[in-house]
């Protein structure tokens, strides 16, 4: 099931949508992990997931690289690339936050 990625203003309530992933989030069955991914294996298809600036600049670039080594087929690296993207969005400017939004 695919996941649109934002970078949303301001919390808990869904503030101002700054920027919408033009790829989905879509890993296959079985790559994410709570050693590897801990982060990411979290995000939920079903409701809303949101990571802050901390998370976005400490944890998740290491689990982009473990899904970069894992994932090699075209539509991963565009995905990655465009999640990439979105993070360095998120992290220009304090309150903004990245959103995995799913069903």
């Amino acid at each position: 099931m695919p996941i649109s990625m934002w970078v949303r203003k301001e919390m808990p309530a869904r503030g101002d949508r700054l920027d919408e992933g033009s790829v989905p989030w879509e890993v296959p069955d079985g790559v994410l992990n709570f050693r590897d991914t801990p982060l990411l294996v979290a995000v939920d298809p079903y409701g809303d997931t949101v990571f802050n600036r901390f998370q976005i600049e400490r944890q998740l670039p290491r689990e982009v690289t473990y899904l970069r080594q894992q994932l090699s087929h075209a539509g991963a690296v565009e995905m990655l690339d465009e999640l990439e993207r979105l993070m360095a969005l998120a992290t220009e400017r304090v309150h903004r936050y990245l959103w995995f939004v799913g069903d």
